[in-house]
């Protein structure tokens, strides 16, 4: 059972109310009930039911309402919860069961915390304790014998009020306590607590004339009702508004919010320090965020469980630029902001530029905002470390570090309470770093990518143009960065059908031209990553941009930049970790295809145009073309005399191991997986006028045979061998790029 004082005497079993009968019950349940635990005279009962004037059968009428009660109250073994002693009656109730009491408890708790500096916590707890009330307390009773306890409780709630509210103003929730107060005050004008809260927070908020008026109402009323002047309390705030010039920055003032803490000190019953400032760093959540619902959710879930095994897991959000991952991180803080109670911390840590934050630095702006003085943050970073540990001790902190450069800028930043949690954003999987959990972002899916340009320039656009709003996001694959760019573009050319800026982004050479509006450029957020590449990195991502490959293996890197196939798939290993080559998902057991990000692809380009000579180009796509003829080599077997042979390399020549195995292993699969990457090759090779090795390679994958099921290598007579499908060299010959001037072979290649 359930029973509650504070509003009309309530009984609840089993989620129904009781039947309690008349006032006069009510009234005998609720002195019980004050009283629980301990011996209630008859005397007293009869004073509380009746008053002074009892009837002459005011003692048989009362034996026969607790027998009522004690039929209707049974407690939780069975037995009736009234009993009857020599000297009266004993109540025995459960006290998490009686609404008064849990009421006590969370004052008495969240007091605590505000003293504890748990400020977070304490006006949890006190809101909670202000939520249980349902009315006035003792309100269907009579109260003549109760009254006291009444007005007790109603001060201690309104005392309770007044403290969580001091500490909400001094932690910036100015709006929400405003509204508050402003019902508060019209419910109790006299209480001059209430009504300089009233005046703080109307000052914070750039009313410092209604504020004023406030004050002048307040000295009215009591002047005209009581004849007496305004407490010390009130005058103080009143005097601290009028010290404000007309000069002044606009409120909130530093002034208002230091007395805040100061009253707030000196109100609290125990003399304890105020409450410190809860911070509340998070950037504003993007308006047209779009789609991630299930990453959402699954991060939600994560950050918000319990801590297992006393610690919490470092959440990690990774991607290549511009995918989103700060927007989804900012999205999720705000999804989980209230399970934190004690505030958000939050810190740009440019990892990637050319100005990384300082975990020194770092560390001094969320010690301030943790109410630490500045001149008490010490200066050597192990100092402000232990400091920012201590302080995030006990509290339920939610810190987002966002754009994280590495394990050294991070480690510093990290709490060790359990009951923090982090957020990161990275471009970088962080494998440095114990206990982290990571999430791959990866590009929008086209019906979310659609959605987001969507949101961002109005669906009556969108809907007008389907065909050109699909050009869009594809122009831009799917990279949020790039499609709000585009958007913004479009947000900014109202005039602009969407076809102009899809006809623009379809011209390669000018498509990153076109991804940049204001300071949102996919060029300069590409950079960021590239620049962090060792050099032979770098080399190597340009020439696979200007190979234009659709997918690729580890052996063309080795080929190109004459390297063991380990230091390849080592290089490659970088690459996907700076995202910007991607690993073509597969369920075989082969080994890994890659790929360029269209845009990835553009921006390489450019940088080969800009840093590589012609020569060394060149140099790079003949050593991918050798390097497949070495492999078409190891997978074919001669055509037939009359048609065009095969190259053979040199007899000691085997610079790929592994690749030349799967080449023997599975020579169709093989051959039918490099096709793509081997038409690109001969197209480079013309563009690089390497004629001699675009023919070599067109009739290599034009003329020879690779062997039968089995792998044998069947006589041609039998018909068993088959030839392999002819690339795409109509395509690339109609190029014009594509000049391939090879005329001691040109009767063969056309036969090809």
């Amino acid at each position: 059972m359930e029973f509650r004082l504070l509003g009309p005497v309530e009984v609840l079993g089993h989620g129904r109310l009781i039947p309690l009968g008349g006032r006069k019950r009510r009234t005998l349940l609720a002195t019980l009930l004050v009283e629980h635990g301990r011996v209630v005279s008859a005397a007293k009962l009869v004073d509380a039911v009746w008053g002074a004037a009892p009837p002459g059968t005011a003692r048989g009428v009362l034996q026969t309402y607790v027998s009522a009660l004690r039929r209707t109250l049974i407690g939780p073994d069975g037995a009736p919860a009234i009993v009857t002693q020599s000297s009266g009656y004993l109540l025995r109730v459960d006290p998490q069961t009686l609404d008064r009491d849990v009421f006590e408890r969370q004052v008495e708790l969240g007091r605590a915390a505000l003293a504890h500096g748990r400020s977070g916590e304490g006006v949890r707890r006190l809101r909670a304790a202000d939520d249980i009330w349902r009315g006035v307390a003792l309100d269907d009773v009579d109260h003549h014998a109760l009254s006291g306890e009444a007005l007790r409780l109603e001060e201690l709630r309104l005392t309770a009020v007044e403290e969580r509210v001091a500490t909400e103003l001094a932690l910036g929730h100015v709006e929400q306590a405003c509204t508050e107060l402003t019902s508060l005050v019209g419910s109790h004008p006299y209480r001059e607590r209430l009504r300089g809260h009233l005046m703080t927070a109307l000052a914070m908020m750039g009313r410092r004339s209604d504020a004023l008026a406030l004050y002048r109402e307040a000295r009215a009323l009591l002047i005209g009702e009581m004849g007496i002047e305004p407490g010390p309390e009130l005058r103080s705030v009143h005097e601290l508004l009028l010290r404000e010039d007309e000069a002044s920055p606009p409120v909130p003032y530093p002034a208002p919010r230091q007395q805040i803490s100061t009253t707030a000190a000196t109100n609290h019953p125990t003399g304890a320090r105020a409450a410190p400032i809860r911070p509340a760093q998070l950037p504003p959540q993007p308006v047209d965020f779009t789609g991630r619902r299930a990453v959402v959710e699954s991060l939600v879930q994560t950050i918000t469980a319990p801590a297992g095994r006393g610690t919490r897991p470092v959440e990690v959000i990774v991607g290549r630029g511009g995918v989103g991952k700060s927007a989804l991180a900012v999205r999720v803080g705000h999804e989980v902001c209230d399970h934190y109670p004690d505030g958000q911390l939050y810190a740009d840590l440019r990892g990637l530029s050319d100005t990384p934050l300082e975990p020194l630095d770092v560390l001094g702006g969320f010690l301030r905002a943790l109410d630490v003085a500045a001149e008490a943050v010490p200066e050597t970073l192990a100092e402000r470390v232990q400091l920012y540990r201590t302080h995030t001790a006990g509290r339920r902190l939610l810190v987002l570090l966002d754009d994280a450069g590495g394990e050294s800028q991070l480690r510093p930043l990290l709490p060790a309470a359990p009951g923090c949690a982090v957020l990161v954003t990275c471009r970088t999987a962080l494998g440095g770093l114990d206990g982290i959990r990571l999430t791959e972002l990866d590009v929008l899916e086209t019906a979310e990518a659609a959605e987001l340009l969507d949101r961002i320039v109005g669906s009556g656009r969108t809907r007008q143009e389907p065909a050109a709003t699909r050009a869009i996001v594809e122009h831009c694959g799917g990279l949020p960065l790039a499609i709000r760019v585009a958007g913004a573009r479009l947000v900014g050319r109202r005039n602009w059908p969407l076809e102009v800026l899809a006809r623009r982004l379809a011209d390669e050479r000018r498509r990153l031209d076109e991804l940049a509006a204001g300071d949102q450029e996919v060029r300069a957020s590409f950079a960021l990553s590239y620049q962090t590449l060792d050099p032979s990195a770098q080399a190597a991502l340009r020439l696979l941009a200007v190979l234009g490959a659709p997918d690729f293996a580890s052996w063309t890197v080795s080929a190109a930049l004459s390297l063991s196939e380990t230091a390849g798939e080592q290089l490659l290993d970088r690459l996907v970790d700076a995202w910007l080559v991607d690993v073509v998902p597969s369920e075989s057991r082969e080994q890994p295809r890659y790929r360029l990000h269209e845009l990835v692809r553009l921006f390489a380009r450019e940088r080969a145009e800009i840093e590589d000579p012609d020569d060394l180009l060149r140099q790079g796509i003949g050593a991918i073309a050798v390097g497949g003829l070495h492999l078409i080599a190891a997978a074919s077997h001669p055509a037939p005399s009359g048609e065009f042979l095969a190259w053979h390399p040199p007899a000691d020549a085997s610079p790929f191991d592994t690749a030349v195995q799967a080449a023997l292993s599975h020579p169709a699969l093989w051959l039918d997986r490099e096709r793509a990457t081997l038409d690109a090759v001969v197209a480079a090779c013309a563009a690089y006028r390497l004629d001699d090795l675009a023919c070599e390679l067109a009739g290599a994958l034009t003329g020879s045979t690779y062997p039968g099921p089995g792998g044998r290598h069947p006589s041609t007579h039998t018909g068993a061998a088959r030839r392999p499908p002819s690339p795409s060299l109509g395509a690339v010959c109609a190029a014009e790029e594509l000049q391939i001037r090879c005329t001691c072979r040109g009767a063969e290649l056309q036969r090809s």
